[in-house]
């Protein structure tokens, strides 16, 4: 789990996990409750990464067991479904630092 945390109360909390089935499910105990936004976690952001983390010789990992809707993107599941692959957070590691910079 990714998550950036900041003291005052006007500010945000940012939610960044793996995006397979598991992962899905953690944020949405985490993102709903808290009120946290997704950290490079939408369909858009999946649909990048999968194929980025080919180019880049990333070994592929298969997407398994049964799926969960994200809460905050209904977007993603049929994406991920669509393409079948489960991503680390470690595939967006340098856009996550990127956004810290």
């Amino acid at each position: 789990m990714t998550a950036l945390f900041t003291a005052a109360s006007s500010s945000a909390f940012a939610y960044h996990g793996d995006f397979d089935w598991p992962g899905i499910a953690l944020a949405n105990r985490v993102m709903q409750p808290y009120a946290a936004e997704p950290w490079r976690k939408r369909a858009a952001d999946y649909e990048y990464l999968a194929p980025r983390a080919q180019v880049n010789g990333t070994p592929s990992i298969a997407l398994t067991g049964p799926s969960a809707e994200a809460l905050w993107d209904t977007e993603l599941a049929p994406a991920m479904d669509a393409l079948g692959v489960a991503l680390h957070k470690e595939a967006a590691l340098d856009l996550l630092l990127k956004d810290l910079g």
